[in-house]
């Protein structure tokens, strides 16, 4: 599941790439990949937003964050919450729950 286009890859490499030790846009992409493609398990969590269109991803043991975009299986973003984003929204399970019910996008 690449990013859409590598001007979106490039994007968010710059923002997160630093977050996974990332020397370049196709490594960061590569990590992304992987992420996404794992499969669910006891702390990967899993949700489509209403819209239909997001799929999204929380690793809870490492607040590893991924959104996908489910017609075209491409990535949209990749990156580590940090933990005063997930504490804002009262803990990681209720931060799951907030992004997978978001419709503001």
């Amino acid at each position: 599941m690449p990013f859409s286009n590598t001007e979106e890859r490039d994007i968010h490499f710059k923002k997160y790439g630093y977050q996974f030790g990332a020397a370049t846009a196709v490594e960061y992409e590569e990590k992304a990949d992987v992420f996404m493609a794992k499969p669910v398990n006891i702390t990967l969590r899993e949700c489509i937003r209403p819209n239909g269109k997001d799929r999204i991803r929380f690793d809870i043991s490492n607040d590893h964050f991924g959104v996908g975009i489910v017609a075209t299986t491409t990535v949209r973003t990749y990156h580590i919450i940090p933990f005063f984003k997930i504490n804002r929204r009262g803990g990681k399970q209720k931060f799951f729950e907030y992004e997978c019910a978001r419709t503001e996008l």
